[in-house]
């Protein structure tokens, strides 16, 4: 407390002064002047002194009934216990302590008067009222503060206690990072890119794969397990695991640089399992992580997290697989499912697109010729694929429709919903329809995203196929073998194979071109497939001056529609092909407005992954054709948000401009 009374000096001093010189001047006016001055003067200095005298005492005495008023001991138990202790007041100034409370200030000297809060950092006063106590971290030690009250109601102190937990805090740091973590590791391409080659070359590639991983996984306490010649197991600390996730898994590029005869790269996918308590649970996580990696076009590393997954890599593109077993056993699962469901709905995405409503018909037709009471759900207000839906209904094909409205007031538990040219459960056209349908099945070719239909029946995803409506097509040769589909039908697949593919010039494999073959066999005239295409003099001229209001940056075109026209997702989409034919343009962004939303329609040719640039915006797509919804975002913040997403791409995989 010497410094809480010593805050009085400059008072006591100051009287002093005053008394000294208002005695002077009264010696100078007259004598009987002096005599009362100097009366006064000691009565006031003597008040003051007994006012502080009684003060102290009354302070002490507060603490020692305090102190005095604990049970064990009471303050030789309190000076003397094991643990720093002080005695605070209600609003925390330091009343008392015993020296190991001293020792952990060693610089501050005298602790008397000083704000606790203030002296033992991060201590929170209401949660050391309880049990749990307050954590604080002195000098690099680790303590649990708690707070008792002592004395009466009346005056009352707070008893500070601090309770040493260095040890017992690194011996849980240490254990959190010791936790094991599960990889699974598949090399993506080599049955595909070695089948063809002798068992020399297999063996050098195999060789310089396990070198580089036993390399990876080497350089921590972990343990690497071959399964295959394309698939291993890794189980290393947390504490290597978080290096990994901070370098953005470099084993990734490591791996792309091992090349087959000089010019064809490996790729390597990777699932990671770490935060459950259990190893058993860390690879099942690691299993749901491959897959995701796989769903989304391999050579990238997926991370369980408690949020969902992080996703690193993905800058190559998805390699086609071309053996047809998946399909064949698709379609079988498929036929006999159909069969025995009293009613199927097939539906595709909002704003539904040629693939969307292409391959959606189709399967609808051959489901139909196989006796199965099939509809395709279409939104007449929204679907970017009018041409094609007027087409068929000129046709007299139109029964094949069903309002998506109609649908939702008959679909039941003995319903089958195929849902066409997406997974992600917001961006189906009428997500009610899934919810209470008996059974779903999915068919879709974009790269997998987190929110991905759950408890599908089937989930029949390839993101290397070039469309949805190409899957169809190497569906229908296994659904009716004997029964071709109509020709509407098949040039409403072939128009969804040219949308995806721009002409058949990105994202085309072999199966592409086998499933455009077979379509032109069942006699799709690509006349007017390409008539589908067309658009108003309107629409050509909202698309050119996009095109030509674009920028370049970071070798990405971003046009901005500043006019708003009919279909303007399609013009936007349309414009952002064009743009590609800028010599030296790698990606196009076309950004435009609806009320307060903002749509990004992106397109790439294969040398950018337009579907990670825009899934930290919350968009989605596949590798050279993807989009995004900014909600309450103004034009311009959506170009500043685009641009930042760019910058991070080509920071996080190392590409120059």
């Amino acid at each position: 407390m010497k410094r809480y009374f010593s805050s009085f000096s400059p008072i006591l001093y100051g009287l002093i002064i005053f008394c000294t010189a208002f005695c002077i001047m009264a010696g100078f006016i007259h004598p009987a002047f002096l005599a009362v001055a100097v009366a006064v003067s000691l009565a006031a200095l003597g008040y003051t002194l007994w006012s502080i005298a009684k003060l102290r005492k009354k302070t002490f005495a507060v603490i020692d009934a305090a102190v005095g008023g604990l049970d064990s001991g009471k303050r030789p138990a309190i000076s003397n216990t094991p643990l720093p202790v002080a005695i605070t007041e209600p609003g925390g100034e330091v009343l008392w302590y015993n020296d190991l409370f001293a020792q952990l200030f060693p610089k501050k000297g005298q602790l008397y008067g000083e704000d606790a809060t203030r002296l033992v950092q991060g201590l929170n006063m209401e949660k050391a009222r309880t049990p749990v106590g307050s954590e604080v971290n002195l000098q690099g030690r680790y303590f649990t503060a708690f707070l008792a009250e002592a004395g009466s109601e009346e005056e009352h102190v707070l008893l500070l206690y601090l309770v040493e937990i260095t040890k017992l805090k690194q011996d849980s740091i240490e254990f959190g990072l010791s936790r094991p973590a599960v990889l699974t590791l598949l090399v993506d391409n080599y049955d595909d890119v070695l089948q063809s080659y002798k068992d020399s070359e297999k063996a050098r590639i195999t060789g310089e794969v396990e070198r580089c991983l036993e390399n990876y996984i080497g350089q921590t306490t972990g343990i690497l397990i071959k399964v295959s010649n394309r698939k291993f197991y890794a189980v290393v600390e947390y504490r290597h695991m978080r290096k990994f996730i901070d370098e953005r898994f470099a084993v990734l590029d490591r791996i792309r640089k091992i090349l087959v005869d000089g010019k064809i790269p490996i790729t390597l996918s990777i699932g990671v399992g770490m935060l459950p308590d259990t190893l058993s649970e860390n690879m099942k996580n690691s299993s749901h992580s491959l897959d995701m990696a796989l769903g989304r076009g391999g050579d990238q590393a997926a991370v369980k997290t408690i949020n969902g997954y992080d996703f690193f890599g993905g800058v190559s593109k998805g390699v086609e697989k071309r053996t047809k077993v998946r399909a064949r056993i698709i379609a079988s699962a498929l036929k006999e499912l159909c069969q025995g469901s009293e009613q199927i709905f097939i539906m595709g995405h909002k704003f539904s697109d040629l693939d969307s409503v292409g391959s959606s018909v189709g399967l609808c037709r051959a489901l139909r010729m196989l006796g199965c009471h099939a509809f395709a759900v279409i939104d007449y207000d929204t679907t970017l694929s009018q041409p094609l839906v007027a087409r068929i209904q000129e046709a007299d094909q139109g029964d094949i429709f069903i309002d998506a409205d109609s649908a939702q007031e008959t679909v039941d538990k003995n319903t089958l919903v195929i849902v066409m040219d997406t997974h992600a459960q917001n961006m189906v056209d009428r997500p009610h329809l899934v919810d209470r349908a008996g059974a779903v099945v999915v068919i879709d070719h974009h790269r997998k995203r987190v929110d991905y239909i759950q408890g599908a029946v089937l989930f029949y995803h390839e993101p290397y196929a070039s469309s949805t409506s190409e899957m169809v097509s190497e569906l229908l040769g296994y659904l009716n073998e004997d029964d071709r589909i109509e020709q509407v039908f098949a040039e409403a697949l072939l128009s969804g194979i040219v949308l995806d593919t721009k002409n058949f010039a990105v994202k085309t494999g072999v199966k592409t071109f086998e499933a455009a073959a077979y379509l032109r066999s069942l006699g799709a005239d690509t006349v007017e497939v390409k008539r589908l295409f067309s658009s108003s003099m309107e629409a050509f001229r909202s698309r050119t001056a996009i095109v030509t209001s674009a920028k370049i940056y970071h070798q990405c075109a971003i046009a901005v529609a500043q006019e708003d026209v009919d279909d303007m997702r399609v013009v936007a989409a349309q414009a952002a092909d064009e743009l590609l034919e800028i010599s030296d343009v790698k990606a196009s962004f076309v950004l435009f407005s609806q009320g307060s939303q903002v749509n990004i329609s992106a397109r790439s040719m294969g040398q950018l992954n337009v579907q990670v640039i825009l899934e930290s915006l919350g968009g989605g797509g596949h590798h050279t054709m993807a989009g995004a919804q900014l909600r309450e975002t103004s034009l311009e913040a959506a170009v500043d948000m685009l641009k930042q997403s760019i910058d991070m791409y080509y920071k996080n995989n190392h590409i120059a401009d």
